[in-house]
C-alpha cells in the first residue's frame, strides 16, 4: 500500500491550474495557441471530464507533466492517458482501533484509547 499524504492531495481547479501554469511554462505562446477561439471554461470543463480525479493527486500531475511528448503539448485525451500510467493514488487510511473484549469505561484502557481517538481526530480537523 502507498503510504497515504494530505499534502499530496489537492482540488480538480488546483490541479487544472498547476497544470495549465506548468504547460504555459513548457510550450510557451505553442500552448496558448491549442485554444486560441475557444471558450475557457469549455476548455477547463472537458479536461475535468477527460482527467477526473486524477487531477486531484500531484504525484500523478507531475508524472505526466515530466512525461509529455517535447514538441508539441497533449490534448485532454493524451494528457489523461499519460496520468492514468503514473502512480496509483493511495486510499485514505481508516482510523480506528480494534478491542478484542468489551473494556469498562473507567479503565486506564480505556481512557487511553479514547486519549488516542481525540488526538486522531483533533489532527484530522
Amino acid at each position: 500500500m502507498l503510504p497515504y499524504s494530505e499534502s499530496d492531495f489537492c482540488s480538480t481547479e488546483h490541479g487544472l491550474d498547476y497544470v495549465f501554469g506548468k504547460m504555459s511554462a513548457i510550450y510557451g505562446s505553442a500552448f496558448v495557441r491549442n485554444w486560441e477561439g475557444v471558450d475557457a471554461n469549455l476548455i477547463r470543463q472537458v479536461w475535468e471530464e477527460n482527467c477526473g480525479r486524477n487531477l486531484t493527486y500531484r504525484p500523478k500531475l507531475d508524472y505526466a507533466l515530466k512525461n509529455m511528448n517535447a514538441d508539441r503539448p497533449p490534448s485532454a485525451l493524451a494528457f489523461s492517458k499519460l496520468l492514468a500510467e503514473g502512480p496509483k493514488i493511495p486510499d485514505k487510511p481508516n482510523f480506528h482501533i480494534v478491542m478484542d473484549k468489551p473494556v469498562p469505561k473507567d479503565s486506564e484502557v480505556a481512557k487511553k484509547a479514547m486519549a488516542e481517538i481525540r488526538k486522531m481526530l483533533g489532527e484530522m480537523t
